[in-house]
């Protein structure tokens, strides 16, 4: 099966395949698979990158958050590829036994020059329950820019709405 470029696949890029259609075999071989759909990441189309981002995301480990961020603040990747690793960052960091080392460094990219990494670190950090990130996040919704203003409110409605659930569910 050709690339989009023509080319047949690499290696790396015929097993990542292979993963993302039986994630039993994934989940059985997480360590070598990780470095695999790593490495095939880097010679991926912008589809397939998704996809590694996506199942990697499912591990919830640190290592993988890292890797995550990377992407989310890396220039040469595309826009959807960046806010697709923000999104699933957002997802896999709600599932970390401890987020804080993660959270610290998104909310230093909350001040960073680029806007596009301010609104993909808001993104990012807008997981349910954190609680923590609120306040720094709320100082965004100032921000010059218009598209981190809107990240910041809709970060800080998905924030709260675990606290309006269990509001909704006392009452």
């Amino acid at each position: 099966m050709p690339t989009s470029n023509g080319r047949a696949p690499q290696p790396c890029i015929h097993k990542a395949l292979l993963y993302i259609n039986d994630t039993d075999l994934f989940l059985d071989e997480a360590d070598k698979a990780v470095e695999v759909m790593q490495a095939a990441f880097q010679e991926a189309d912008v589809d397939l990158k998704d996809e590694i981002i996506f199942l990697l995301g499912t591990l919830d480990q640190p290592e993988i958050c890292m890797w995550l961020h990377a992407i989310l603040a890396d220039p040469a990747q595309t826009q959807s590829t960046r806010r697709n690793a923000a999104l699933q960052l957002s997802v896999t960091a709600a599932a970390l036994e401890s987020p804080d080392e993660l959270r610290a460094i998104l909310l230093a990219d909350i001040n960073h020059p680029d806007s596009v990494v301010r609104r993909l670190a808001i993104l990012a950090l807008g997981w349910e329950g954190n609680q923590q990130s609120a306040t720094e996040i709320a100082r965004l919704t100032t921000d010059t820019d218009a598209s981190v203003r809107q990240a910041a409110t809709a970060a800080l409605s998905h924030i709260a709405q675990e606290p309006l659930d269990q509001h909704a569910k006392e009452g």
